[in-house]
């Protein structure tokens, strides 16, 4: 890390570090996609590679992508492909800098894509680069607003399925630590905030923790939810003292006319007392 102008500088770990999780069975360990000169990151050992960047990443408030020019500057966790000259996926990535990024973009379309997670196509921005392509600077601007935006990221359930649940905590760690950052709160505080958000595919009203490392269920088998999802699933009480309450209320009756069992919250246990 170096400072210019009284801004931290940090380089990325190592290019090794940029790629999380392959989806894919890689069939060459020692082989990379990019290569570096310690200024740029460049696309290596492959013919094309494409980003996908879901739209609601522009959407959202605050944004996780955002044009800046020709480059968009985007938040580095989303899936990514790598093609051979015949266009047969080689691999694909999630890729690995939770932190905000700029990427250069030289093509670009709108497109709906089946990601390796998702059980349907997903609207996105596809970025595509050409083997020697320059992707983006090989630095990145400490910033303690990319620490709140990941945070956002993860209560808002955004995090994409592509990225494993044992990983969710080891990104997070990585977010902060890029920033030279923290919380304030001990690692359980977070552990515990990611355990409420990842949900049971099977039952959303259960969390994913309940059920995780079971020898049936993949570390894929979750749905995120954000927080004021959970606040609306879990019971009357806990819906109607967060935010929409219009919607919390209409939940709260569709509940009451299904008949569906709620939970206690521990602050409705003591107002009964």
């Amino acid at each position: 890390m170096y400072k210019e102008n009284g801004i931290s500088i940090l380089f990325i770990f190592s290019i090794d570090d940029i790629i999380l999780m392959n989806i894919i069975e890689r069939k060459d360990s020692d082989m990379g996609f990019f290569r570096t000169d310690k200024s740029f990151i460049y696309l290596d050992n492959c013919d094309t590679c494409e980003f996908y960047i879901p739209q609601f990443y522009f959407n959202e408030k605050p944004t996780f992508a955002s044009y800046n020019g020709t480059d968009i500057n985007v938040l580095g966790v989303f899936d990514v492909s790598f093609f051979d000259a015949n266009g047969k996926v080689i691999e694909s990535h999630v890729l690995n800098i939770p932190n905000m990024i700029d990427i250069h973009v030289y093509e670009s379309e709108d497109r709906d894509v089946l990601l390796p997670s998702e059980d349907s196509p997903v609207p996105c921005k596809v970025i595509t680069y050409h083997k020697g392509a320059k992707i983006m600077l090989s630095t990145i601007i400490e910033d303690a607003s990319n620490v709140m935006n990941y945070l956002s990221f993860i209560i808002k359930g955004k995090v994409p399925k592509s990225v494993p649940y044992s990983k969710s905590l080891e990104i997070w760690r990585k977010n902060i630590e890029l920033n030279s950052s923290s919380l304030g709160v001990p690692s359980t505080i977070l552990e515990m905030l990611l355990a409420v958000c990842y949900r049971d595919k099977n039952n959303t009203n259960n969390k994913f923790a309940y059920v995780a490392g079971d020898a049936n269920v993949s570390d894929y088998d979750y749905v995120m939810n954000s927080i004021r999802e959970i606040c609306e699933n879990s019971s009357t009480y806990v819906a109607i003292t967060f935010e929409d309450i219009d919607r919390m209320i209409t939940s709260s009756l569709n509940k009451t006319n299904h008949k569906v069992k709620e939970d206690e919250a521990p602050t409705e246990i003591l107002l009964k007392l």
